[in-house]
């Protein structure tokens, strides 16, 4: 059996976004059923799981006879390749997904997250007024990159639907939340196109379901020795 951990609880505005909606989607996408073990704040200092993820954060994914994984991106892959899906056979196409899948990690993501620190987690007004022209012109300027890559094509490699526009389509989500793709049109139609699949449909449903299902109270952030 596989399991995965996620949080118990995100604030509204996190729900849809944290990153075990990626691991949940790949193994929709290969038919393959799995449990979740729900973390709060307690867990993921605790030593098992720090054993699991050494930076106490979610997901990771364990099975019966594997050793545990960490890192979305890791476990996306790995998955999609044991399973034969969303993995192009020819090895060329092969490669190409696979440098678009640390694109989207390393080249995307990471210039997103730093107006999403802004716009989120700054509360500082005047610091956020001398921190987003700092980081949003960089953001914005490989968003514009990735669109003139895309061109006129519907997918990053080939003619269908890979892991990299997975895991792209899902970085973008980020874009989305800042109000950004709108002067994108192109990416704004691409990731569309993306997430209109049953498995992540099915993968947020399952994830915004738990997330409503708890509060902030479910997040214990001291340990009182009574659970």
């Amino acid at each position: 059996m596989i399991t995965i951990t996620a949080l118990k609880w995100v604030p509204p505005s996190a729900a849809g976004q944290v990153r075990d909606h990626r691991v949940r989607w790949i193994l929709n996408e290969a038919g393959w059923c799995y449990e979740v073990r729900l973390l709060d704040a307690v867990d993921q200092k605790s030593a098992a799981h720090r054993a699991r993820q050494p930076f106490g954060q979610v997901p990771t994914l364990e099975e019966d006879g594997r050793s545990p994984m960490f890192e979305s991106g890791a476990i996306v892959w790995t998955v999609a390749e044991r399973a034969s899906v969303l993995i192009p056979t020819d090895p060329a196409q092969r490669t190409q997904v696979l440098e678009w899948c640390f694109a989207a990690l390393n080249t995307i993501e990471g210039a997103l997250m730093n107006v999403a620190e802004v716009e989120f987690f700054l509360l500082d007004e005047a610091a956020k007024a001398v921190r987003r022209p700092q980081v949003l012109p960089f953001a914005e300027q490989r968003l514009a990159e990735l669109q003139t890559a895309l061109g006129d094509r519907d997918w990053l490699v080939g003619d269908e639907f890979t892991v990299a526009d997975l895991m792209m389509s899902s970085v973008l989500k980020i874009a989305l939340s800042l109000d950004l793709l709108e002067t994108y049109p192109v990416l704004k139609a691409y990731q569309e196109r993306c997430l209109d699949r049953p498995a992540y449909r099915k993968a947020i449903c399952d994830q915004c379901a738990i997330i409503a299902a708890h509060g902030p109270a479910d997040m214990r952030y001291e340990d009182t020795g009574s659970a």
